[in-house]
């Protein structure tokens, strides 16, 4: 193999695993109008071309659960996460995917019939592209932290076989993690791997917060860490995955500056991958997403693969079939590799 920067074919090209991407922020402009019409609820504008513009988090949670309103049945869920996977499949040659979704920002829908819904989608987009997706039932901080106590109860009791584990999202300016510590403590009891959203708005001790109160496996974002060298260093001991996302990074940065802090937390010993988040919203798939890490970071080819598998490494499977991933994963880059 060469040991010059992978070219942009390459990155876009190559196998890969998301591990930070929400349900409701992946469904194609197109999807999100034509279900909102089927369904008779609102959106911002019914022009798939504007519908995901936006000048600030806020203004992308407002359209964010204008979209989510506009799934109401199972065959909804089933649409948006066929359509979700397999457009990544197609564009970025995405392998496998764990998803985050909000069912308390679907009132009126049965947890149950969500849950049929996205397995379904999940096994069709397998099915048609070889594209594997899972799940992470997601708690929306800005909400009641009761609900997410009966939440998790209920996400135990479903046993749904692609749910992996449990997260929590939403504006950091709301819900702080002290708390969710009884919902992160039943869904530990209940063998659900944990994942939350820290630091994204550079709160350090949010994620410290994270890390210590909720006891999490994975931090979203976690941007923050960055400000201590203490808990960089906890968290490299603990073997913490920081799932980051390049786009909404560097979104945070404002003034239209395209830096995001990925570099420098991976250059800091930190065990960080790259995920597209809410693709469409940021007119971004997961294949850019690697482009621009790729191509900021300075991957050559077998970095590039490198970083994959250990992404692979940090999923929320167990462990046998995350060995049968990753091992899936260096195949198929040994069969890209010599073409």
């Amino acid at each position: 193999m060469t040991t010059e920067r992978a070219p942009e074919s390459y990155l876009r090209l190559m196998p890969k695993v998301e591990l930070h991407c929400h349900l409701e922020g992946s469904v194609p402009a197109a999807t999100a109008v034509a279900l909102a019409r089927r369904n008779g609820t609102e959106l911002p504008t019914m022009d798939p071309d504007t519908l995901y513009r936006f000048d600030d988090l806020e203004g992308f949670l407002d359209i964010y659960r204008a979209v989510s309103r506009a799934m109401v049945s199972a065959a909804d869920f089933a649409t948006v996460t066929y359509d979700s996977l397999v457009d990544a499949a197609r564009t970025s040659n995405l392998r496998y995917r764990e998803m985050a979704f909000n069912p308390t920002n679907h009132p009126g829908v049965p947890l149950a019939d969500m849950l049929t819904g996205i397995s379904e989608g999940i096994q069709s987009a397998e099915r048609d592209c070889g594209v594997v997706g899972r799940i992470i039932v997601a708690f929306n901080r800005e909400q009641p932290p009761e609900l997410a106590t009966e939440l998790v109860r209920m996400v135990a009791d479903a046993d749904s076989p692609h749910v992996l584990g449990v997260g929590l999202d939403h504006n950091e300016l709301s819900g702080p993690p002290q708390l969710f510590v009884d919902a992160y403590a039943i869904a530990r009891a209940a063998g659900l791997a944990r994942t939350a959203h820290a630091g994204e708005r550079g709160n350090v001790a949010e994620v410290a917060d994270t890390i210590g109160l909720l006891d999490v496996d994975r931090i979203d974002h976690g941007y923050a860490v960055l400000q201590s060298a203490d808990l960089i260093r906890q968290s490299i001991d603990r073997g913490l995955h920081y799932a980051a996302c390049w786009s909404t990074s560097a979104f945070h940065e404002r003034g239209g500056q395209v830096s995001s802090p990925i570099a420098a937390m991976a250059a800091a010993g930190l065990d960080v991958s790259v995920s597209s988040d809410d693709p469409p919203f940021f007119a971004t798939d997961i294949g850019s997403e690697y482009v621009q890490a790729g191509e900021s970071i300075g991957w050559d080819r077998v970095q590039a693969r490198q970083q994959v598998l250990r992404t692979a490494a940090a999923t929320f499977l167990p462990p046998a079939e995350r060995a049968a991933l990753c091992a899936r994963l260096a195949a198929e880059f040994d069969a890209y590799d010599e073409t």
